[in-house]
């Protein structure tokens, strides 16, 4: 978790994700389909192979943002991942956790990464980049 404390770092929880996605889904309990998860885990992936810092975020409100992305001293994206954005609260959800981490951070690149949908939203003067998983791979492939 990112917190300019280093203590505060260290006393919290780290995520767990796994290297070999197919070995997670055989030996992991299967009560539903959780494609959210294996996005998630994907985007954790390639965030790695790319060398980034990587970092997740949780205001004193509860709101989780997925991924920071450090670079030097200063965060320079938030990402969020969820599979769709089909519900309204889904998506207020994700732009809300994204606004917090902008306005705490001074970030200016903010990113939500789902199956299938692409847009630009503006709020404000902020935007917010939308866009498939597949396209985010294939475009920051090489970064």
């Amino acid at each position: 978790m990112f917190d300019y404390s280093i203590k505060r770092q260290i006393y919290n929880p780290s995520k767990i994700y796994i290297i070999d996605t197919a070995l997670g889904n055989s030996i992991s309990f299967k009560f539903s389909e959780n494609i959210g998860h294996i996005y998630e885990n994907l985007v954790f992936l390639e965030l790695k192979r790319r060398n980034k810092e990587i970092y997740y975020w949780k205001s004193k409100k509860g709101k989780e943002v997925d991924f920071l992305i450090k670079k030097g001293l200063n965060i320079e994206e938030a990402i969020q991942v969820s599979y769709n954005l089909n519900h309204k609260k889904t998506l207020d959800r994700e732009i809300e956790s994204l606004l917090m981490a902008k306005d705490e951070f001074k970030i200016e690149h903010l990113t939500i990464i789902t199956e299938d949908e692409e847009i630009e939203k503006e709020i404000g003067n902020v935007k917010i980049r939308i866009i498939p998983l597949w396209k985010w791979l294939l475009i920051n492939g090489n970064k």
